[in-house]
């Protein structure tokens, strides 16, 4: 029996509220959502604090309605359950999704006009981690916002009301109508659909059987320990089985997803993958056609080939930081209606609702590909590396950033520092800056030879061998040309 009691006050299951045994660490608090280890650093009593001061949040805005949903990690289903508990008893009335991909609370939130929505989920992470997306009404709750929580759980300021639960089984229906609406494929296309085992496969499964083509899918078990592959599809190698099968099955793409599925990676027909802004270059281009003179985002870690391609395709380029919701604040302000990013979150305003949807994205690129099987093969990439992690302890990754920006203030060089610092030369560019989902620096060159390269890299190590140490086995990664 008392082992028993000792499970339920963890869980946060006892009748009477029992005061929070875990304090809420500072560096799962991160700029756009929160992340950390499930226990180690992010426990069931936290995901009740979290619900109750999102609920707090939302009821001295005078906001009531909001949605949550959860991915498949073994630990969702326990932070689902508390964080609903700690909104309902802070006056939210709550609409719970139960397990689905991030896209559908997005969907939720927008379609039936709802004032919140958070998902339980580690999204790209390893099987681990877990956390917390939010979205206040159709807008980010991110940066500052999501400080003023953490700051509102250590004072206890929580307001007190009764809420309740309700459950919409309709929703997951009308998100697979309203999402294929507009869309016109052909019979001749052969997709490979990396599920991953991750929540996206319940709308992959339900998507694929009302379109025409050939559609195969893989690891579309959902399993929360993740047997098959990491859930980051934007590492070639967790998608090494994708590309082989598309290659030597005679597929015309193959696409990978995260846990979650707002992260979209796509293979070509010869098995080989394609970088996050070379799909957005083919999307840009297509959605150029047809609005000439658009403007289209994305994030400081694209290479110079898209913003290039976005000119000479009649539209403007915008360069914005790394993060979901620095993109979406972006879009908001400028009104485009086309973003992405190299993490492989794309944002479309366009015919859909303006939230990043790895699902969403990978029906437009069929819906290219259907005009043209070979749109997505032999794309140049020129001399560049993919996106480059460096394992850097959390605590010092920002001070790193900073050392490393203060040095080049002082040189003469064309700087950007809009997130973290991007070095451009007549050798080409390079960029770094500190990952906000990770504990690791983030890492890309483009040169204009090999040889430049080769210098760049030189020049990176020498900024970074004072703080990191030897990095000549991370930059010996072979650049794609």
């Amino acid at each position: 029996m008392e082992i028993i009691n000792r499970v339920r006050t963890f869980l946060c299951m006892d009748d009477e509220e029992e005061e929070a045994q875990h304090a809420l660490a500072d560096e799962i608090l991160r700029d756009y959502d929160i992340r950390g280890i499930f226990g180690e650093n992010l426990f069931a009593d936290c995901a009740y604090d979290i619900g109750k001061a999102f609920g707090t949040i939302l009821s001295r805005q005078n906001l009531r309605t909001t949605c949550v949903g959860r991915d498949c990690r073994n630990s969702s289903n326990v932070l689902y359950q508390n964080l609903i508990k700690g909104l309902t008893n802070t006056g939210a009335e709550v609409v719970s999704l139960g397990l689905c991909h991030t896209p559908l609370m997005y969907y939720c939130v927008h379609r039936l006009n709802l004032d919140a929505g958070i998902m339980v989920t580690g999204s790209h992470n390893p099987p681990q981690y877990n956390g917390f997306k939010f979205t206040l009404g159709e807008d980010p709750f991110c940066g500052n916002s999501i400080k003023n929580l953490g700051e509102m759980i250590k004072n206890k300021d929580f307001v007190e009301k009764n809420g309740r639960e309700v459950v919409l089984n309709s929703v997951f229906s009308s998100y697979v109508s309203d999402i294929l609406d507009g869309f016109h494929f052909t019979d001749d296309v052969k997709v490979a659909w990396d599920i991953g085992n991750g929540a996206t496969s319940n709308a992959i499964k339900a998507i694929t059987k009302l379109i025409p083509g050939k559609h195969h899918l893989l690891f579309e078990e959902i399993n929360g320990d993740f047997p098959n592959r990491l859930p980051d599809p934007t590492i070639a190698e967790n998608i090494e089985y994708l590309s082989k099968f598309v290659f030597y099955n005679g597929f015309d793409i193959g696409f990978g997803f995260d846990s979650d599925g707002d992260r979209l990676a796509a293979v070509d027909s010869n098995g080989r993958m394609l970088f996050s802004d070379q799909i957005l270059e083919i999307l840009a281009m297509d959605f150029l056609r047809k609005n000439p003179g658009a403007q289209v985002i994305a994030d400081v870690k694209s290479c110079n080939r898209l913003f290039d391609s976005i000119k000479k395709s009649g539209g403007i380029g915008i360069m914005e930081r790394s993060g979901h919701s620095f993109i979406k604040i972006r879009m908001k302000s400028s009104r485009a209606l086309l973003a992405g990013e190299m993490s492989g979150h794309f944002f479309f305003k366009d015919r859909w609702f303006g939230f990043d949807d790895g699902v969403y994205a990978a029906l437009r690129c069929l819906e290219i590909i259907s005009r043209d099987k070979n749109t997505f093969n032999n794309l140049e990439r020129g001399c560049v590396t993919p996106e480059i992690r460096i394992i850097c302890d959390e605590s010092r990754k920002f001070n790193i950033i900073n050392s490393v920006r203060h040095r080049l203030e002082h040189e003469n060089v064309d700087l950007v520092k809009i997130d973290g610092v991007r070095v451009t030369s007549s050798q080409g560019w390079w960029l770094l800056r500190a990952s906000n989902t990770q504990n690791a620096l983030s890492l890309r060159i483009e040169a204009s030879s090999p040889e430049d390269m080769l210098a760049l890299k030189e020049k990176i190590r020498h900024y970074l061998v004072e703080d990191i140490g030897n990095i000549d086995e991370i930059l010996k990664l072979k650049a794609h040309e």
